[in-house]
């Protein structure tokens, strides 16, 4: 396939289902694709132009074939609809391609939640607020834990969809929990854990873009968790009940991104509200999973979210959301497999439904062990 020096090119980090959206948004936009896998089989390989076989996490040698591809200056931007490692990864060759995206020291930094509370302490607002947390160490005090009270959250400094969160409800709990045997087990190392203060409260999900450190707010949802660890998402209700907080939740980001360095990146982010003020829960620098980006914003507000993502990511102005049109969604997950008669009954009506796991684990340790989704349209 020949190319033109006058194309400009799409960098997509992984071509699966996921990233399907980004990369069809991105053609849509008149760029051609780059798109990086190391199975050629991966669904969204199809819609790319130049196809590039390797882990997406070996970012050195993605950026010596792009270089034997096209050159650099070519690359109008580029996403990595992901998390955890992969976007490091993408902040690598943001860095030496010279396109929109955070450095890898920053997504280090947002990624890990330690580092997060820590930033985020001096954050001044009156609806603002986080759980009391202490960094596991050799030294800790016995009565710094007692001030955490219990329960407490027990959780990895650098997790994700709701991986290694465990509730330690008395002393012999956590004593058992910290044991090297039990950590071992867990494959766990102590200081990259982080005690948190247990909250109760109902929980929301804050979406948005910040494009040269403006936060641009998307849409806030209710999040319904399971009742015991690790919490993994039951149901995802939009509009939320909590939308009369919109003033105080952008401005709290506005702060929290200046806080934390973060620019021209997705936003997705989980609170607990208590009497109106918001618990922070966790901050990230990626774009929602949970069918949020590809059903609930586009049904719920007309918004394109993966339309404005690729004009954040190449430095074009982001559009803003129409308030006024609001559409009631619920996307709900099965932790276990309901059996085929009452699965068939729930996703009659439903607008779209998926097994994600026909043989789900009797203990479910995070969201990727679910049996199915299906979303509705109210």
């Amino acid at each position: 396939m020949a190319h033109s020096d006058d194309d400009k090119f799409y960098l997509s980090l992984g071509a699966g289902e996921n990233q399907q959206p980004l990369i069809r948004a991105a053609k849509s936009a008149g760029f051609k694709i780059i798109g990086v896998d190391r199975n050629m089989l991966a669904p969204g390989i199809k819609d790319c132009d130049l196809r590039i076989e390797e882990s997406i996490l070996n970012y050195r040698k993605i950026y010596y074939k792009i270089c034997g591809l096209v050159e650099p200056t070519q690359i109008a931007g580029g996403y990595a609809a992901s998390y955890g490692e992969a976007l490091i990864s993408f902040a690598f060759l943001c860095e030496r391609l010279s396109i929109i995206g955070l450095s890898r020291t920053l997504i280090e930094t947002a990624q890990d939640k330690l580092q997060v509370r820590r930033r985020l302490t001096e954050l001044e607002h009156p609806h603002f607020a986080q759980p009391q947390y202490l960094e596991v160490t050799q030294s800790m005090r016995r009565e710094d834990i007692d001030q955490l009270g219990f329960p407490l959250i027990a959780k990895t400094r650098r997790g994700a969809s709701k991986k290694n969160i465990y509730r330690l409800d008395d002393w012999g709990e956590l004593r058992h929990f910290l044991s090297r045997r039990n950590l071992d087990a867990l494959g766990v190392r102590g200081h990259d854990l982080l005690l948190e203060q247990f909250i109760e409260g109902d929980e929301i999900i804050v979406c948005g873009f910040v494009q040269n450190f403006n936060f641009h707010l998307i849409s806030i949802h209710d999040r319904i968790a399971a009742a015991a660890p690790p919490y993994i998402d039951l149901e995802h209700r939009f509009p939320s009940q909590y939308a009369s907080l919109t003033q105080s939740v952008c401005e709290v980001h506005e702060q929290a991104c200046l806080r934390l360095q973060l620019s021209d990146t997705p936003i997705v982010s989980e609170w607990k509200v208590i009497a109106n003020r918001l618990y922070l829960i966790e901050i990230s620098a990626q774009i929602p999973g949970e069918h949020v980006a590809d059903f609930l914003i586009p049904r719920g507000l007309r918004y394109d979210y993966f339309r404005n993502l690729v004009r954040l990511t190449t430095g074009e102005k982001v559009d803003s959301v129409n308030g006024k049109y609001q559409q009631p969604i619920t996307i709900r997950y099965w932790s276990e497999n309901p059996g085929w008669g009452e699965w068939q009954e729930a996703i009659r009506t439903a607008a779209f439904a998926r097994v994600l796991n026909s043989n789900p684990p009797k203990i479910i340790a995070s969201n990727l062990d679910r049996y199915g989704v299906a979303g509705y349209v109210s």
